[in-house]
């Protein structure tokens, strides 16, 4: 077996370079056709060498995700953060991040959804605890904005736990509606035009005025803490 790297950050380097070839590889082939075999050459390294960093195909799959992960809570973390006092930009930047990331790892998609599958059919607990943990750290960013809106008086009183997962849904719908259609419109209108949609809601005054009372209830109950189905 190869040593070692002497140095964390020759470590580091080694082990970023894997799990760039990995995703190259898994993208192309799949998460089941593709060999640790397949990604050491595609890293041009040994095949042993891999299993110095990785214990098996799963945990470098993981490890794809987590890399993505990670980068993805730390730039929606930094734009809540340089907006903190302005939840209309706050929430402008949260949009332009989640389109800067989608656009990067477009080419790639199939290793998200794959990744999503194989979570639900893994006996390893770790691969939804980091999707559930993903989702905690998004919908807390956009609780947090929601509830600014709401004080500030620009959004309605609405459950912001239920919104968030809500928008954290629409998000990954429109992008995977994107890919599915051959990225033949923009992503950022497709996101803008999401944005529209709720800031001005659908109804006609008439409908709004016959509905407000429902509307309100529905809102400010969310779904998240209901016991129950709705049968209306």
């Amino acid at each position: 077996m190869a040593r070692r790297p002497q140095t964390e950050e020759q470590y580091n380097a080694k082990r970023q370079q894997i799990i760039a070839a990995a995703i190259r590889v898994f993208a192309q082939r799949g998460f089941h056709a593709t060999k640790i075999e397949h990604i050491a050459e595609a890293a041009g390294i040994g095949k042993g060498t891999i299993y110095e960093y990785f214990s098996s195909k799963d945990e470098l799959f993981l490890a794809v995700y987590d890399y993505w992960m990670d980068s993805y809570e730390a730039a929606m973390q930094q734009a809540a953060e340089k907006h903190a006092d302005d939840p209309l930009a706050t929430a402008d930047a949260l949009i332009e991040t989640a389109i800067a990331f989608y656009q990067e790892h477009a080419a790639y998609a199939p290793i998200l959804l794959e990744f999503w599958a194989h979570a639900l059919r893994s006996d390893n607990p770790h691969c939804l605890e980091r999707i559930r943990k993903m989702k905690q750290v998004l919908g807390e960013i956009g609780a947090r904005t929601a509830r600014q809106l709401i004080a500030k008086g620009l959004f309605t009183q609405v459950d912001v736990e239920s919104f968030a997962q809500l928008e954290l849904g629409i998000s990954d719908g429109i992008f995977l509606h994107w890919v599915l259609d051959g990225q033949q419109y923009s992503l950022r209108d497709a996101y803008r035009f999401r944005q529209a949609v709720i800031g001005a809601g659908l109804m006609r005054p008439t409908l709004r005025t016959l509905l407000k009372r429902k509307v309100t209830k529905r809102l400010k109950e969310g779904y998240l803490h209901s016991t129950q189905q709705s049968k209306s």
